[in-house]
């Protein structure tokens, strides 16, 4: 039977799959959707979750026939290749990847029996990309932060034009984290100079603890944005709001926690006598 192969922007494709347990005819009847669903939409490969169904189940075509590769596992994998790669769950939409050029996998076949294979070049490429989307992974998880942000926009675009409503879809860097940052970054600086009481006289001493002091002040700036932002973004990606909060509490909860210890140092170590 014919099923809905699974696109961009559905989040269900971020599901991991379980291993496959029962070798049995509901396993037969899954194999049997997904061959259908591979030749109805022409693909070379298919995936279980792409069907919505999270098991660990792929099938390949090759020269000889469908490959079927239940509960797969990579063992071995030599060499590195980067091309170009292309994914049915993102339509008209191509990134250039890093993969291994040769792996060997262990898997069993549908009747529970355990295999092994050997493969390199774009066979291995594309089983590489399969055995990904079983543990939740697409195209963009393999790129860079900056490559990611760019492959948004364009997906993003391509949906919306397709007549998508993405206002409720999360993105995978959030704006709020660069307030966080700044904060981490300034409770460092100011754990750094925790060392310098030791090397500098006492006026320096003095002008230490009053930068010190500016910073601390910043980090509670910082902290107030990180928050108020974090509650803007959570009103625009809705859709990712309930796993947000507690994010967002914890990291709060965690950055006030350093900034009494790092205010505790300052106050006690760095204040002049």
């Amino acid at each position: 039977m014919i099923k809905e192969l699974i696109t961009y922007p559905d989040e269900r494709i971020k599901h991991v799959s379980a291993d496959v347990r029962k070798f049995d005819d509901e396993l037969f009847r899954l194999l049997e959707n997904m061959h259908d669903t591979m030749e109805h939409y022409q693909l070379n490969a298919i995936a279980a979750i792409q069907i919505a169904v999270p098991a660990c189940a792929i099938i390949v075509k090759t020269e000889n026939g469908p490959l079927e590769l239940i509960n797969p596992r990579i063992l071995v994998t030599d060499g590195e290749v980067i091309a170009e790669e292309i994914s049915a769950y993102y339509p008209d939409f191509t990134a250039t990847l890093k993969r291994h050029d040769r792996i060997k996998v262990v898997y069993e076949n549908r009747f529970g029996e355990l295999q092994h294979l050997d493969t390199e070049g774009d066979f291995s490429r594309v089983l590489q990309r399969k055995m990904d989307m079983l543990f939740g992974g697409t195209l963009l998880d393999k790129l860079n932060k900056e490559g990611r942000q760019e492959a948004e926009k364009i997906l993003v675009r391509k949906a919306q034009e397709a007549g998508y409503e993405l206002g409720e879809s999360c993105p995978t860097v959030f704006v709020r984290d660069y307030f966080k940052r700044g904060a981490k970054y300034l409770l460092a600086l100011v754990g750094f100079t925790f060392l310098l009481p030791f090397f500098i006289s006492p006026e320096l001493r003095t002008l230490l603890y009053t930068l010190d002091k500016y910073a601390l002040i910043g980090v509670i700036l910082l902290m107030v944005v990180y928050f108020i932002y974090a509650q803007y973004e959570g009103k625009m990606y809705k859709q990712c709001t309930s796993c947000q909060i507690g994010n967002i509490i914890g990291t709060v909860l965690i950055l006030a926690v350093q900034l009494l210890i790092v205010s505790l140092g300052v106050f006690f170590w760095i204040a002049p006598n």
